[in-house]
């Protein structure tokens, strides 16, 4: 059950990688419960987001099978409609290709399996899945984000993004416990100390920063994002913008709707999108 709920949470958030998420809860749901009607539908819906859509229609003809209840349910009509006119316009579009050719439209029984080598089988199960995903950070502008371990026992996971901010998560539990503005453009690298409690971070920026905790007693650090759930989608929203978007941030101007100052109000929705300059 936890692990339906857990997929169905991922399908309706919709960030890079939820899907896939949703595809591995999906598949534990039913390996723990084979009649796990949701799990076997939420699977089917899985692999045609992920343009999985020859296989997502084998597994929808398998919950009809399994399900006959279910099999004419307007969830289910949905999907089929969605997957058959994907797999028509395919078709559509290979017929095109063919100078003079009068055969009808046909749905191949066939998708992604046709366009795999024997190498690449192979190389699929010699294979190894991740174990663990971190989500929040951004990458779309540098060539590489460094990742690192951090804490006496490298209990948490750092990494740098495109906002200019760092994110620590937990490493067990891949919670996001702290998100800290380290640049006012972007942060590449972070390396830890060995042995003491510093933690150095650097990018854009003509600066080498090193952090270490702060007594309680202290004011708050003004380098601490308390929104991270706002700069978290901010992100997302970052990694699918249109590229010239992201250049403009990347000048310094700002975007509403791609900034990590939390998310927009009634007034930001309705100018999404919309160029401001940035202060002189």
């Amino acid at each position: 059950m936890l692990y339906g709920n857990r997929a169905a949470a991922f399908m309706k958030r919709k960030w890079d990688g939820d899907h896939y998420d949703a595809l591995r809860d999906c598949l534990k749901a039913i390996s723990l419960n084979p009649s796990h009607l949701k799990a076997h539908f939420r699977l089917a819906r899985c692999l045609f987001e992920l343009k999985y859509v020859a296989e997502a229609l084998e597994c929808l003809d398998d919950f009809k099978g399994r399900f006959p209840e279910q099999a004419h349910s307007s969830a289910c009509d949905a999907l089929d409609r969605d997957i058959k006119a994907v797999l028509f316009a395919k078709t559509d579009t290979s017929d095109e290709k063919k100078t003079g050719s009068t055969t009808p439209i046909r749905i191949r029984s066939s998708g992604r399996k046709d366009s795999i080598s024997d190498d690449e089988v192979i190389l699929r199960e010699r294979g190894y899945d991740y174990k663990s995903r971190y989500c929040g950070h951004c990458n779309t502008t540098t060539d590489i984000k460094e990742a690192n371990f951090f804490g006496s026992n490298g209990q948490y996971i750092v990494s740098g993004s495109d906002d200019g901010s760092f994110f620590i998560w937990e490493k067990e539990t891949t919670n996001l416990v702290r998100v800290l503005q380290g640049d006012e453009s972007i942060v590449n690298c972070l390396q830890p100390h060995p042995r003491h409690c510093f933690l150095a971070t650097s990018g854009i920026d003509p600066v080498v920063r090193l952090w270490s905790p702060r007594p309680e007693t202290e004011d708050q650090n003004e380098r601490v994002i308390e929104d991270m759930e706002g700069a978290s989608q901010a992100n997302q929203r970052r990694m699918n913008a249109d590229p010239l978007e992201v250049m403009l941030l990347n000048m310094g101007y700002r975007i509403t709707g791609l900034t990590n100052s939390g998310m927009a109000s009634d007034d930001e929705e309705s100018t999404e999108g919309q160029v401001q300059c940035r202060p002189s």
